[in-house]
């Protein structure tokens, strides 16, 4: 944040979005920690809620936050398992998997397991086996957002998109 405030003021920048994921702890929890990352990098305002513009006058600015979140909770992984536009039969028998680490009393986060589950269902469910041989390359996450396995305009992206919209 220190440097970010650093840069703005050197740089002239108008606008600073902050985003985060919510995790586990939550949309007001992650607000809570950004405003307490302002304070500490010299920062006199606190954002009173997500998606606001609140203006910084002794640094002539305007700072958002947005926590990226489905239902309250999770992360960027969260958000892409809610709009893949594929079947994910590959992927989605890690549940499986993830009962039977349970039944011999392992454990494995929801943020590890969401994102093992995007690496499944973008290797597995959504590359051809011609394409799994140079998986690196066809199969990567940035070949995948070129695909059409994720559908853009499904509901869960809509505060995103609105947040995004404020830039313009």
């Amino acid at each position: 944040m220190n440097d970010l405030r650093i840069a703005s003021d050197k740089e002239g920048i108008s606008k600073i979005g902050i985003m985060v994921d919510a995790d586990a702890n939550g949309i007001d929890a992650q607000l809570a920690l950004v405003n307490s990352s302002l304070k500490k990098a010299g920062f006199t305002i606190a954002i009173p809620s997500v998606n606001t513009w609140i203006y910084d006058e002794s640094h002539s600015l305007n700072i958002s936050c947005h926590v990226l979140n489905v239902g309250g909770c999770g992360e960027l992984e969260t958000m892409l398992r809610a709009i893949k536009s594929n079947e994910s039969v590959v992927a989605d028998c890690l549940e499986s998997w993830r009962e039977c680490l349970n039944d011999k009393s392992k454990t494995i986060k929801q943020k590890d397991f969401d994102k093992f589950w995007v690496s499944v269902y973008q290797r597995f469910d959504c590359c051809s086996r011609n394409d799994r041989k140079q998986a690196d390359r066809k199969c990567s996450f940035e070949a995948s957002m070129k695909k059409p396995i994720w559908d853009f305009e499904h509901t869960a992206l809509a505060e995103l998109k609105a947040y995004l919209g404020m830039f313009t």
